[in-house]
């Protein structure tokens, strides 16, 4: 999620880097202003898309996705101008199954997210603060990379990172094999540009 948000973030959840600052760009962010029935959500999607098509520099999509928290979904999914389509997408699907994994309106693909975590304190976070979303494109190529790091063994040191490692160890008097793996695993946006954060 950090990735998608642009930070990189400890295990604990304190902030690394802020790739914002890094890249010396001001975050998008985009007030869809749910609380207003008249606001024109079809028109803040499209703001938020041609945003992501400008900061794209050359590269390429196959379109645009957004976890968003409960709380955003269900003003969205209510909002006056979006429930009739809503109602009617897919021959009224909305009105027989459980569409928080995807409904595409204006151009954006909004999926409800509950993603959370316990840190080490016992406090549990949620990835997607309540009322927010955050849109990303998908389908591109060099946009987002994933970079491993090595183990912590010494046979790993100055090596190229794997995805996975795993090792065995037998235990004394051959009574068992403990089994230790692990990954290190950093996803990175390249283009923090193409990230635009939502407010209900």
């Amino acid at each position: 999620m950090g990735a998608l948000k642009g930070y990189i973030l400890d295990s604990d959840g304190s902030t690394l880097y802020n790739l914002y600052d890094e890249f010396e760009i001001a975050p998008k962010v985009v007030s869809f202003a749910l609380g207003t029935t008249t606001t024109d959500v079809k028109r803040k999607c499209l703001e938020v898309v041609r945003h992501v098509e400008d900061n794209l520099l050359g590269e390429f999509m196959s379109g645009i996705h957004c976890l968003v928290s409960a709380e955003f979904f269900d003003a969205l999914t209510s909002h006056k101008n979006v429930k009739e389509a809503y109602d009617r997408w897919q021959d009224g699907a909305a009105l027989r199954e459980d569409m928080r994994k995807g409904f595409t309106f204006g151009g954006i693909t909004f999926e409800e997210y509950r993603g959370q975590a316990t840190d080490h304190n016992g406090t549990v976070r949620r990835f997607i603060g309540e009322g927010e979303g955050h849109c990303f494109p998908i389908g591109t190529t060099e946009s987002f990379v994933t970079y491993f790091a090595p183990a912590d063994f010494n046979e790993t040191v100055n090596t190229l990172g794997l995805p996975l490692y795993a090792k065995q160890c037998p235990r004394k008097f051959d009574r068992g094999t403990d089994l230790h793996t692990q990954s290190n695993p950093l996803p990175l946006c390249l283009r923090p540009g193409i990230l635009v954060k939502l407010t209900v």
